[in-house]
């Protein structure tokens, strides 16, 4: 017996029929914090949960032509990963086997419903975050503790790590793979997706990070219960500056957004954006600097300032979908990472993926060295179809 459930990505380029074997229901999946899922999708974490067969097209439930509508991108010799070419969706991993047929597995943000189907079991690589990244507010799920694997769970890399763990405490670790401290000790942090293509850095706020306006999202005022007037900002707080009412501003306010349009536009629950003005996010002057960049900060004089709305100045490699009227959200059109998000009401005001930011550089993927986290609410949380996971994270997180 197989249980269908449908996926589809934002734009609606791609819509398939995922057949699930009934028996096999609620499948246990993981959630991913390896280095290179975060940079080659802009996720601090993804799921993914594998199915028998392939994807098969929503409308006739015959195998899909994945090669129309979808951009792959190969990660090594034996995986791939299938995102929509139009609005940036992470949707399919294929793994490839030369003596076998693929093993085929679906973003569980893209399923329409997950109740049933899917059931989150423990976390992998969390070495790679350095300091635990988000797993730290993901102890558990639906009553099941989950457990936290240094690496995968192949023979031998099963070690588990605690939580509140952070990379100086690994025993095994070298000492100069990691960069992990406690107080801010750069002025540039460079960041990247995982083909490289996007690359730019964020500098500390300065002048120029106090004179965009801009309404407050939804992370601080909940839109479906906060009057338009106070949502409107009317006082004109630089919120987005950290720590609030400090004489020195030193961080970016950070959150964590549930929304449809970021769980489709991405193929998971949840997307972590750091509010950074455009004037503190610098990109290569060329594409040959772009290329040298990757891995190690740039000089100041190789950088400019991001533009986005002037086609001749964009980044080459950066690809731009339109969610809604005035909304942008930006791409790398190789590997699909989420880059950007910005409004032509504010322009001036960019959300960035923290995922994208050298987790080296940054003390950790939680970027704590540059970012302050909203701890009050997980953006329009009310949103999430995979309510028991996302709600799980943001109870622990507001703790």
């Amino acid at each position: 017996m197989s249980t269908p459930v449908k996926a589809s990505c934002h734009c609606g380029l791609n819509s398939f029929t995922i057949p699930f074997t009934t028996d096999s229901l609620p499948v246990l999946n993981d959630l991913c914090h390896c280095s290179s899922c975060r940079h080659a999708t802009g996720q601090l974490t993804v799921n993914y949960v594998p199915f028998p067969g392939v994807p098969l097209t929503s409308a006739t439930s015959e195998p899909a032509d994945l090669k129309s509508t979808l951009t792959s991108y190969t990660i090594g010799p034996i995986a791939t990963r299938w995102f929509c070419r139009q609005c940036s969706a992470h949707i399919l991993w294929e793994y490839t086997n030369k003596d076998a047929p693929s093993q085929w597995c679906i973003a569980v943000g893209t399923l329409e419903r997950t109740e049933g189907i899917v059931k989150t079991g423990y976390h992998i690589w969390i070495s790679d975050t350095l300091d635990g990244g988000i797993a730290d507010y993901f102890t558990a799920v639906d009553g099941l503790e989950l457990p936290r694997y240094k690496e995968n769970l192949e023979p031998g890399d099963a070690a588990v790590l605690p939580a509140g763990w952070r990379s100086s405490a690994d025993t095994n670790a070298k000492s100069e793979d990691y960069l992990v401290e406690d107080t801010p000790s750069q002025d540039l942090l460079p960041a990247s997706c995982r083909c490289g293509a996007i690359s730019f850095s964020i500098t500390r706020p300065s002048e120029a990070s106090a004179h965009p306006t801009s309404p407050y999202p939804d992370l601080i005022h909940p839109y479906h219960s906060t009057p338009a007037d106070v949502i409107a900002n009317p006082q004109d707080e630089k919120w987005w500056l950290r720590p609030a009412g400090a004489a020195k501003r030193t961080h970016y306010l950070a959150g964590h957004c549930a929304c449809t349009t970021c769980r489709l536009t991405s193929g998971f629950e949840l997307q972590s954006w750091a509010i950074i003005p455009k004037a503190n996010i610098l990109v290569p002057r060329s594409s040959s600097a772009a290329a040298a960049s990757v891995g190690k900060p740039p000089s100041p004089n190789e950088l400019t300032e991001l533009q986005l709305t002037d086609d001749a100045l964009r980044p080459a490699g950066l690809r731009q979908y339109k969610s809604s009227v005035g909304r942008n959200r930006e791409f790398c059109g190789t590997c699909g990472a989420t880059s950007f998000w910005w409004s032509e009401d504010r322009p001036e005001l960019v959300d960035v993926s923290v995922a994208l930011f050298d987790e080296k550089a940054a003390g950790g993927v939680r970027a704590e060295r540059w970012v302050e986290w909203w701890k009050g609410r997980v953006g329009f949380e009310e949103e999430a179809v995979n309510k028991t996971l996302v709600g799980a994270f943001s109870k622990e997180f507001k703790e």
